[in-house]
Protein backbone atom coordinates (compact mmCIF):
# COMPACT_ATOMS: atom_id res chain seq x y z
CA UNK A 1 0.00 0.00 0.00
CA UNK A 2 1.44 3.38 -1.01
CA UNK A 3 1.31 6.71 0.75
CA UNK A 4 -2.28 7.85 1.23
CA UNK A 5 -3.37 11.13 -0.33
CA UNK A 6 -5.25 13.80 1.62
CA UNK A 7 -8.68 12.28 0.92
CA UNK A 8 -7.60 8.85 2.14
CA UNK A 9 -5.86 10.31 5.21
CA UNK A 10 -9.03 12.14 6.18
CA UNK A 11 -11.26 9.13 5.61
CA UNK A 12 -8.94 6.86 7.58
CA UNK A 13 -8.68 9.36 10.43
CA UNK A 14 -12.46 9.61 10.67
CA UNK A 15 -12.68 5.82 10.69
CA UNK A 16 -10.02 5.50 13.40
CA UNK A 17 -11.88 8.08 15.53
CA UNK A 18 -15.17 6.16 15.03
CA UNK A 19 -16.70 9.29 13.49
CA UNK A 20 -19.38 7.31 11.68
CA UNK A 21 -22.53 9.15 12.69
CA UNK A 22 -23.68 12.65 13.55
CA UNK A 23 -23.50 11.80 17.25
CA UNK A 24 -19.86 10.74 16.91
CA UNK A 25 -18.77 13.53 14.56
CA UNK A 26 -15.53 15.40 15.25
CA UNK A 27 -14.71 19.02 14.58
CA UNK A 28 -12.86 20.03 11.44
CA UNK A 29 -10.11 21.58 13.60
CA UNK A 30 -9.69 18.34 15.59
CA UNK A 31 -9.48 16.40 12.34
CA UNK A 32 -6.81 18.79 11.04
CA UNK A 33 -4.76 18.19 14.21
CA UNK A 34 -5.14 14.42 13.93
CA UNK A 35 -3.74 14.37 10.40
CA UNK A 36 -1.25 17.18 11.11
CA UNK A 37 -2.62 19.54 8.47
CA UNK A 38 -3.94 23.08 8.18
CA UNK A 39 -7.66 23.58 8.80
CA UNK A 40 -8.03 25.41 5.48
CA UNK A 41 -6.53 22.49 3.54
CA UNK A 42 -8.70 19.98 5.37
CA UNK A 43 -11.78 22.12 4.70
CA UNK A 44 -11.02 22.19 0.97
CA UNK A 45 -10.62 18.40 0.80
CA UNK A 46 -13.77 17.93 2.87
CA UNK A 47 -15.77 19.93 0.32
CA UNK A 48 -14.79 17.41 -2.33
CA UNK A 49 -15.55 14.46 -0.04
CA UNK A 50 -18.98 15.92 0.79
CA UNK A 51 -19.70 16.38 -2.93
CA UNK A 52 -18.76 12.73 -3.53
CA UNK A 53 -20.98 11.58 -0.65
CA UNK A 54 -18.19 10.13 1.50
CA UNK A 55 -18.55 12.48 4.49
CA UNK A 56 -21.20 14.73 5.97
CA UNK A 57 -20.69 18.11 7.63
CA UNK A 58 -23.02 19.36 10.34
CA UNK A 59 -22.25 22.51 12.34
CA UNK A 60 -18.51 22.33 11.50
CA UNK A 61 -18.38 18.70 12.62
CA UNK A 62 -17.63 15.90 10.19
CA UNK A 63 -18.38 12.19 10.03
CA UNK A 64 -18.23 9.32 7.55
CA UNK A 65 -21.35 8.41 5.61
CA UNK A 66 -22.11 4.77 4.84
CA UNK A 67 -20.54 5.29 1.43
CA UNK A 68 -17.39 6.70 3.06
CA UNK A 69 -17.25 3.80 5.48
CA UNK A 70 -17.45 1.35 2.58
CA UNK A 71 -14.60 3.18 0.81
CA UNK A 72 -12.39 2.92 3.93
CA UNK A 73 -13.24 -0.73 4.53
CA UNK A 74 -12.48 -1.59 0.89
CA UNK A 75 -8.84 -0.65 1.59
CA UNK A 76 -8.60 -3.62 3.92
CA UNK A 77 -10.10 -6.23 1.62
Amino acid sequence: MGVAGPEERILLALFMQSAVSEGKAISVSALAKIINSEVSLVSNVLKSLVDQGYVALKDNNVFLTNKGLMRVLSRFS
